[in-house]
């Protein structure tokens, strides 16, 4: 298994330190800032702990500060509501006593209803460029081994006709990119979802970014909130189609939104996340 989705596999186990209390530990190697997908997907891990029964459908977190990726993370989880169908929880994570993420999780016991879909574009086979190649590209204006990379997701995510996150090319306020996690993993649905939650975190603001003459790194950018919905059951180390899109940017903030697709084209999830955009201050600005 590729070290890095094991480092992340540990690190969506938290240890119970207490009733209703966890602690998740840091898988390294994330910068300076703690990701919004891993605590976003550890916050979820603790929450599948107090719910043993029903799939999660929704989740909706609001990051509140910025965490380190070294200190443990402290995660509290209280019941809401315990119906004949849904079980919701409210999840706090900390760092230094201090909070950085809230979260409602619901979970669904399962019926029967209607059905329909929006159906998958056609796209072929999954492929496109690596989203470290474009980063790489980015940090590296005066060009890199293409031959190299130097680091490796533990998500493999490739951008059909490229991600314009690292990009001064203008484009339509879309995007769509495959993805899956570097190596098998066990049937354990809830595993997948946590997966997907973190790797949703990655690409989803890109679109915001299409329209407009400048890089991500251009900006001052964080992820301000995040909403998944979870409709079927899937599995992260198949690939898995995510079409993005952002219907506005505005006040230094971009929403963006994503439909995640199995390759038979099967709608599983959706999600949504408002981003922090605030171009930086030049030296002539």
């Amino acid at each position: 298994m590729h070290p890095g989705l094991e480092n992340l596999l540990a690190a969506l186990r938290p240890e119970r330190i207490g009733e209703r209390r966890y602690q998740a530990s840091q898988p390294g190697g994330m910068g300076t800032h703690l990701f919004g997908g891993q605590v976003l997907a550890q916050a979820l891990a603790a929450a599948h702990l107090e719910q043993p029964e029903g799939d999660t459908h929704s989740l909706h977190a609001c990051f509140l500060q910025r965490g380190n990726p070294v200190d443990p993370i402290q995660i509290e989880v209280v019941p809401l509501r315990h119906s004949r169908a849904f079980h919701t929880h409210r999840v706090t994570a900390h760092q230094e006593d201090k909070p950085i993420l809230e979260m409602l999780v619901s979970h669904h016991l399962g019926e029967e209803g209607l059905e329909h879909q929006i159906p998958m574009d056609e796209v072929g086979e999954p492929e496109g460029e690596a989203y470290e190649r474009g980063l790489l590209r980015a940090m590296s204006p005066g060009g890199f081994d293409d031959e190299d990379t130097p680091f490796e997701l533990p998500v493999e995510i490739r951008g059909v006709g490229g991600l314009g996150l690292f990009s001064s090319d203008v484009r339509p306020p879309q995007a769509r990119c495959w993805m899956r996690v570097r190596g098998e993993l066990p049937d354990d649905p809830r595993l997948h979802q946590c997966l997907f939650a973190y790797a949703s975190d990655y690409a989803i603001i890109a679109p915001a970014i299409h329209p407009h003459p400048m890089p991500v790194t251009a900006y001052q950018s964080a992820s301000l909130d995040h909403a998944v919905w979870f409709h079927r059951r899937f599995r992260m180390d198949d690939w898995l189609l995510f079409e993005l899109d952002s219907p506005i940017a505005t006040g230094a903030r971009g929403l963006g939104r994503g439909l995640l697709y199995t390759r038979a084209g099967r709608l599983v999830g959706s999600c949504a996340q408002e981003a922090l955009l605030r171009p930086l201050r030049t030296s002539e600005g």
